[in-house]
C-alpha cells in the first residue's frame, strides 16, 4: 500500500489507542509503516501536524451530528472518552487549531438557537475549553485509578439504583453528571 496522509493518520490513531500519546513518535510510526522516518515528512511536516490530523480524523463523525449545542457536546464526550489519551491529544490539537470539530460547529448551533453571533463565538470558546478539560481530566483519573466504567456499565448502574455500584461506575456517573451540568450552565443564554 502506498504511503499517504490517510494511512499515516490511521496508523498514528491506532498507535495512540494501543500505547498512549507518549508513545506516538515519528520514529515508531515509521517503524510501524515499515518506511524511513524521513518518508513521513513528505506527507506530514511535523509531529504537531500529525497530531492535529489524528484529532480531525477522530472528531470527523461530529460533522454529521444532528441536534443542538448540548447534544453535540454530549456526543463529543461519548465519542472521545473511550479512546486512550485522546483528551490530552485534543488539548494539544485545539491549541494548534481552534477550528476542530465541534468548535467550528458550536457557534452555528448557538446562532440557530437565537444567540447573537458574538455571544455564540465567545460561549463556544468557553464550552470547548470546559469540555476538553473535563474529558482530559476524566481520562487521566481513569488511567490513575484503573479501568473506567464502560457506557454499558454506567447504564446498568443507573437502571439498578438500589444495587451496590462499583466505585468506577459511581465515578463515571458522577463525571457524566458534572459534565452535563457544566454544559447546561454554560449554554444558558444570559
Amino acid at each position: 500500500m502506498a504511503l499517504s496522509l490517510e494511512l499515516i493518520t490511521t496508523t498514528a490513531r491506532s498507535l495512540l489507542v494501543q500505547y498512549g500519546l507518549q508513545d506516538v513518535s515519528m520514529r515508531r510510526l515509521a517503524k510501524e509503516l515499515d518506511v524511513a522516518p524521513g518518508a513521513l515528512y513528505y506527507h506530514v511536516p511535523s509531529k504537531q501536524e500529525l497530531l492535529r490530523s489524528v484529532a480531525h480524523e477522530i472528531l470527523s463523525p461530529l460533522q454529521q451530528e444532528p441536534g443542538d449545542a448540548l447534544e453535540l457536546m454530549l456526543r463529543f464526550r461519548e465519542l472521545v472518552l473511550p479512546l486512550r489519551d485522546v483528551g490530552d491529544l485534543l488539548l494539544l490539537a485545539y491549541a494548534l487549531d481552534e477550528s476542530l470539530p465541534p468548535a467550528r460547529l458550536l457557534p452555528e448551533r448557538l446562532i440557530a438557537a437565537g444567540w447573537p453571533q458574538s455571544s455564540a463565538e465567545e460561549t463556544s470558546a468557553v464550552v470547548m475549553r470546559f469540555a476538553l478539560g473535563a474529558v482530559a481530566t476524566e481520562q487521566n483519573q481513569a488511567l490513575l485509578q484503573g479501568p473506567a466504567a464502560t457506557p454499558r456499565q454506567v447504564q446498568n448502574a443507573q437502571q439498578a439504583p438500589h444495587a451496590q455500584q462499583a466505585p468506577h461506575a459511581q465515578q463515571a456517573t458522577a463525571a457524566e453528571r458534572i459534565y452535563r451540568r457544566g454544559l447546561q450552565k454554560l449554554l444558558i443564554r444570559a
